[in-house]
């Protein structure tokens, strides 16, 4: 519906958007007081010029029907109205029909959670008051689902009452629905507070816009809440603090135990460099005497040999021999010792027979040990294995068995026996001599770097404590030790052991 100028220009257009009833009309007619009356597939309807809005009845008002027929409509010089139906007719005076001007209350009669009733007023719910009188209720946050029912008191027409609800704090807008729907379902709504509101209207439109309204309160769960929050907040800056107070007292603690650790090291430093400064100055020491007998025979050599007789010059060159090999068995020693502490000697454990590596060792030795006629003894089992590096294995059975053989006195026996030890794995491997034995004194003494342990032969022979500083570096590295068992005058038996398999920090 439309309404124009005279000369055709559109003013107004109005349909159900605005408030008709239905798109099709049927026929319009104007009343005495100028309003309009308009009769469709909806009923009929009142158009008021002042207030721009629609009354609209239908059967539930009295009609013949909701359906009319078209420009079947009559206005009489008295003014009543006639429209005519498929059913019959209507005719009414428009001033004689009067609106329902009663605000109609509203209440909320219904309250249900997970669409099961809700019990209320029964001793220990948790619901006292009824819903139509509650002013607030308090919900958990497992109380997810829950639903209300409301209605307003009109009893005239009332299935044309409307009604219009907001859930405050969910919504923003109002929501309409009629007497049908009476009803609204809230589900998963975030913990806080919310107000739901109803309003309600008559048959005719009056609304009350005061209507109802209910707080609802839905508490967080327990780890949501504000308490749990500030004591883990609390709980957080606790530890935070806690930890940096840690960190501060470790780092302190580090620094004083490092403190403490330069000092202990600078003092072991100091202690080194001294034990070093007096085993160079030991070595020196014995290096002098060889050295002195060499330069001595051979100055006598460059002096008188044209009138020496054949056997003295032989004498001379056995000196010479004798003095020669001590200084490159001291050499010797003493680079291989020099290699180790400096990291630069190959470290390469094998597998070989442990009888036929000694005997190989021995025979270097044989003829020094024949020039005293001492016996020397190998005690293994032909099948016997050891695992160790070939080089520092050699050193070590060659420095022991002629420790042997110089503090044995001629004519003397010297043994070497191993055996397994399945207590831990390993090999021991001893060196027995019936030498003039070692005193408690020099015992304690003999693998300290700082120590002179040197003392001369049985036939005088030099020595220098080099070699089983050697060693016992040699059987550490390979994850073994060396220890002597001896008593002075009886002879000496100095053993080591070798695991069968290298340690993975070796």
């Amino acid at each position: 519906m439309f309404f124009c100028k005279p000369d055709g220009t559109i003013i107004n257009t109005y349909d159900i958007s605005n408030g008709l009833p239905d798109n099709r009309i049927q026929a319009i007619v104007e009343d005495n007081s100028r309003n309009i009356w308009i009769s469709s597939n909806g009923g009929i309807s009142r158009f008021d010029h002042k207030t721009q809005k629609f009354r609209n009845y239908s059967k539930e008002d009295g009609l013949q029907g909701d359906q009319f027929k078209q420009q079947s409509f009559l206005k009489t010089r008295k003014g009543e109205i006639y429209f005519g139906g498929y059913n019959g007719f209507n005719s009414f005076y428009p001033d004689s029909l009067k609106d329902n001007d009663f605000i109609p209350p509203v209440y909320i009669t219904d309250f249900q959670i997970f669409n099961k009733p809700v019990a209320f007023g029964v001793p220990g719910s948790q619901f006292q008051t009824y819903i139509n009188e509650a002013k607030e209720i308090t919900l958990n946050w497992r109380q997810s689902v829950f639903s209300f029912s409301f209605a307003a008191i009109n009893y005239t027409f009332p299935e044309k009452n409307q009604y219009s609800y907001m859930m405050e704090g969910f919504e923003k807008e109002w929501n309409y629905t009629n007497a049908s729907r009476r009803y609204v379902t809230y589900t998963n709504l975030d913990p806080g507070e919310y107000i739901f509101k109803v309003k309600s209207s008559n048959n005719d439109g009056i609304w009350n816009e005061k209507g109802v309204s209910l707080r609802i309160i839905i508490l967080p769960p327990w780890w949501k809440t504000l308490w749990f929050r500030l004591i883990m907040i609390s709980t957080i800056i606790f530890i935070l603090i806690f930890t940096f107070l840690s960190r501060v007292r470790h780092l302190k603690n580090q620094k004083m135990l490092l403190e403490k650790l330069v000092a202990i090291k600078t003092i072991e430093l100091k202690e080194l460099n001294a034990s070093k400064d007096k085993f160079f100055s030991i070595i020196a020491h014995d290096l002098r005497g060889p050295l002195s007998a060499f330069v001595g025979v051979t100055q006598i050599l460059t002096e008188d040999i044209l009138i020496m007789e054949k056997e003295e010059i032989i004498d001379i060159s056995l000196s010479m021999k004798t003095s020669a090999t001590n200084i490159y068995n001291l050499l010797e020693n003493l680079l291989e010792w020099s290699r180790l502490m400096q990291g630069k000697m190959d470290f390469v454990p094998e597998k070989f027979n442990l009888r036929k590596k000694i005997e190989a060792c021995i025979n270097v030795l044989s003829e020094y040990a024949l020039k005293k006629r001492i016996e020397i003894a190998i005690i293994i089992p032909d099948e016997m294995e050891a695992f160790a590096d070939n080089h520092m294995f050699d050193a070590v059975i060659r420095n022991l068995v002629s420790n042997a053989i110089k503090f044995t006195p001629v004519g003397g026996k010297v043994s070497v026996s191993a055996k397994y030890c399945k207590s831990d794995h390993s090999i021991e491997v001893e060196i027995i001599d019936s030498g003039i034995g070692i005193t408690p004194e020099l015992k304690n003494k003999l693998f300290l770097l700082n120590e002179k342990t040197g003392r001369k032969g049985t036939e005088g022979e030099p020595s220098t404590g080099l070699g089983l500083l050697l060693c016992k570096e040699f059987i550490e590295k390979h994850g073994g030790k060396i220890w002597v068992e001896s008593e002075s005058g009886i002879g000496s038996i100095f053993k080591f052991n070798l695991p069968l398999e290298m340690p993975h920090s070796v």
